[in-house]
């Protein structure tokens, strides 16, 4: 498995940027990372973070509308799109060699410039809104928000559910946002990535990103300090009159940079995290009773879960929950050298298909420099897992997996 030989550098402004040639590609990833999400946010302004990033799409200084922003990036087939999460936000366009000027250029107006026109704030208030109903009334995508808000408590910085609540995006004004992207947009927690088929480009390519983001002067603040503390409450639970019943069942275990995650996150996928996984054998095949079985683990800085979502049928519920938790509970003394070794295999072969597109190197190692301010090769990463060895796994599932842990989200 080959890495990509990275080029990085640092604009004066502290605008950190890499280009990643990746040959063979016929495609280009320009990617923005920048250091805002949710769990930044005060309780007042909820779901802001989302919200910003949303209007980075609805008018800039050079292009006056929402419209002319699509047209753009329509006309030339380009695939573009933003996420929000808990610890960042990323802008990116996936494009051809042609046009990787035109990519850095267009996020750069939109992250950079924008106008959020008080016509298009208000009519995009509505699509949040909508959007936030898609998801309550989509349980399979709805629960992770509300397992979120299950697991750590409610504080005057830190939203967990990304989007927010109605009330907290209606609450929202012009001035919020433009107070919040002026203090916390910051030049030097910003992260520019070039990836894919970049060509004989190289030396322009550095040239153009520093010609469209080294104007940029940084923010006002420093981004609120968060505290990430576990709820005392156990279990969650909300009617809906479905035919099946969605749950997330989840326990506290590490954060992102502890040096066990590598042995955590091959426990993740022998327990849920494939097909051939332990869960979804016995939920799915063996008892007949889920369409879905997957591994929904999160870590962040603070802190971080491990945890398996499932849509059941309803008369099966308390027996699926509780042969989770068996697995769970006993995976310690269960778990065998060859699951550890298939885990190792599948990473491995799942790595190897992602490298073949240039939006996987982009946010790989945008990713990395964004969270962790260092540069991370996929050959490293695999080292690391194969070194994982079926004590470490055992150790680290007796060490967090407690009957007294669980988290139990329920939508039915």
């Amino acid at each position: 498995m080959t890495d990509s030989k990275y080029e990085y550098f640092e604009l004066s402004n502290g605008v950190r940027a890499c280009l990643v040639p990746v040959e063979g590609l016929s495609s280009v990833t320009v990617q923005v990372f920048v250091k805002i999400g949710s769990k930044y946010e005060e309780s007042k302004v909820w779901g802001i973070s989302h919200f910003l990033e949303h209007m980075a799409f609805k008018g800039t200084k050079n292009r006056k509308t929402a419209t002319e922003i699509s047209k753009e990036f329509d006309q030339i087939g380009s695939i573009h799109n933003a996420s929000t999460n808990h610890e960042y936000t990323e802008y990116y366009v996936k494009t051809v060699p042609g046009h990787i000027e035109w990519g850095i250029e267009i996020l750069s107006d939109m992250l950079l410039n924008p106008t959020f026109p008080e016509k298009e704030l208000k009519k995009e208030l509505g699509v949040v809104v909508e959007e936030i109903n898609m998801y309550e009334d989509t349980p399979m995508r709805g629960i992770g928000g509300e397992f979120y808000k299950l697991m750590y408590k409610s504080g005057k910085v830190g939203c967990w559910n990304i989007l927010g609540s109605k009330e907290s995006v209606l609450s929202i004004k012009k001035s919020d946002l433009v107070s919040f992207r002026d203090n916390y947009l910051d030049s030097k927690e910003m992260v520019v990535v070039v990836a894919g088929n970049l060509g004989k480009d190289k030396e322009k390519i550095r040239g153009w990103i520093e010609k469209y983001f080294s104007g940029f002067l940084g923010s006002k603040k420093e981004l609120p300090k968060v505290r990430m503390e576990l709820s005392e409450k156990k279990e969650w639970r909300k009617k809906k009159g479905l035919d099946q019943a969605h749950f997330i069942l989840g326990l506290p275990t590490i954060k992102r940079d502890d040096q066990r995650r590598h042995a955590m996150k091959l426990l993740d996928i022998i327990l849920s995290g494939n097909t051939s996984s332990r869960l979804y054998q016995r939920i799915r095949e063996k008892m007949g009773a889920a369409y879905y079985v997957y591994s929904v683990s999160d870590r962040l800085e603070e802190a971080g879960f491990s945890g398996v979502q499932a849509g059941v049928s309803k008369d099966k519920l308390e027996k699926v929950i509780e042969e989770t938790k068996k697995e769970y509970l006993l995976i310690g003394e269960r778990v065998r050298e060859d699951e550890l070794l298939m885990a190792k295999d599948y990473l491995k072969g799942r790595l190897a298909l992602l490298m073949d597109r240039s939006d996987f190197w982009a946010d790989f190692v945008g990713e990395k420099l964004i969270l962790n301010k260092k540069l991370a090769k996929v050959s490293e990463e695999i080292e690391s897992y194969e070194k994982v060895s079926l004590d470490e796994v055992k150790k680290i599932a007796k060490e967090f997996f407690w009957e007294e842990k669980f988290r139990l989200a329920i939508i039915d």
